[in-house]
């Protein structure tokens, strides 16, 4: 066997300032990834910051159709009269001067004419 000419307490002193500088150098590393993961460019910071984009879009998507179902209501509501009166039926309360409106109470068996239940509809006045 080759032996080199290095006693055995030398040769313990070598190995263990090799073991110190690997354990410094394994504590570096875990600080840098520790970093690299937390810090304020880590990998936790992209990872929400992409998850956050992701909402947005998803919430992009859902305005863009609202804004088109609202365009379609208002192209409706300028060009179409029934569309016009339908509204003012259903959220105005209002009701042309021929026609009989009953209120369908929760609880009660009979339907009450608008009439007879003391409501005063004024704006029933105002449909052509």
């Amino acid at each position: 066997m080759f032996q080199l000419g290095i006693g055995k307490q030398a040769l313990k002193l070598i190995l263990g300032q090799a073991l110190r500088l690997l354990k410094i150098a394994i504590i570096i590393g875990a600080v840098a990834s520790l970093g690299l993961l937390i810090g304020g460019n880590g990998l936790t910071q992209k990872h929400k910051q992409e998850e956050k984009k992701s909402l947005l879009q998803k919430e992009n998507e859902r305005l863009h159709l609202e804004i088109k179902s609202l365009e379609r209501e208002v192209t409706l509501l300028r060009e179409n009269p029934k569309t016009i009166e339908k509204v003012a039926k259903r959220k105005l309360g209002m009701a042309r001067p021929d026609e009989t409106v009953y209120i369908f109470e929760p609880g009660f068996t009979t339907p009450m004419r608008v009439k007879d239940a003391g409501l005063n509809l004024e704006k029933s006045q105002s449909l052509p």
